[in-house]
């Protein structure tokens, strides 16, 4: 019995010791890996913050030079004050230079190109009445005129004449009007015009920008300037006989007070 009990208390004992140096491996397991984690853990914070301060550095750095970019494009880019004013200025001018431009078709004047003929009343003069049109009713005098005279300056301007004279004059210009446009209109004066005949010189036409309508063109622009070459009020074709000997050109048209 003793015996047995003794071997049951060093069995016991022996049980217990395992237990004591079982349960020391286990703490100091437990304490390395705290460790180790530990270790690990601040590895990482270090290996974190340094990214983050290169990131850091890095969004600063491309900040600094966005920020440099902008200075350097507003002094490249910019224009100055009087760059801007000199454009402003540019533009004005062409503006200018465009009304110009556009009444060209009456300041024109060549009285060079005329001739007298003061036995047959044709004496060119200047400082008339002068007149403007729109372009259109512009267009339709120039391809009036252009149908109805005879090759030469003088003989177109004769045909302008005539029409101004007609503006001016009481009885013409109650009947029919008293601007070129409204002349040449009207109901059986121009038959070039009512026959459909002037459309040939008109934008568009088969003779429009043609030696005759230079021609014209010229001589409306310097009557409507304030030159003339007769005080006639009427005209008619060179074959029309009865009318009037007349004419500043041989073959061209016979001109009459009527």
């Amino acid at each position: 019995m003793k015996r047995a009990l003794a071997n049951i208390f060093v069995i016991s004992c022996q049980l217990l010791i395992v237990g004591m140096f079982c349960g020391t491996m286990f703490n100091k397991n437990v304490n390395v890996e705290k460790h180790v984690s530990t270790i690990h853990n601040d590895n990482l914070n270090k290996i974190a913050t340094s990214v983050s301060l290169l990131f850091k550095d890095q969004e600063n750095d491309d900040i600094t030079k966005v920020e440099t970019k902008m200075e350097d494009l507003k002094l490249e880019e910019l224009p100055s004050t009087d760059v801007i004013d000199n454009d402003l200025k540019k533009k004005e001018e062409n503006k200018e230079e465009q009304k110009e431009v556009e009444s060209v078709p009456l300041r024109s004047v060549e009285i060079e190109k005329y001739h007298d003929n003061i036995d047959m009343g044709f004496q060119v003069s200047e400082g008339n009445k002068t007149y403007s049109l729109d372009e259109y009713e512009f267009n339709v005098v120039v391809a009036v005129v252009a149908g109805e005279f005879d090759e030469t300056f003088d003989d177109a301007l004769g045909v302008v004449s005539v029409i101004l004279n007609r503006c001016e004059s009481d009885k013409w210009s109650n009947w029919a009007g008293t601007t070129p446009y409204q002349q040449v209109i009207k109901a059986g004066q121009f038959e070039i015009y009512f026959n459909g005949a002037y459309l040939k010189y008109m934008p568009g036409g088969s003779s429009y920008g043609g030696t005759k309508y230079n021609i014209s063109r010229q001589a409306v622009i310097d009557g409507f300037n304030g030159i003339r070459n007769n005080s006639y009020l009427g005209f008619r074709a060179w074959w029309v006989s009865g009318y009037s000997d007349k004419y500043i050109v041989y073959g061209g048209n016979r001109y009459g007070y009527n």
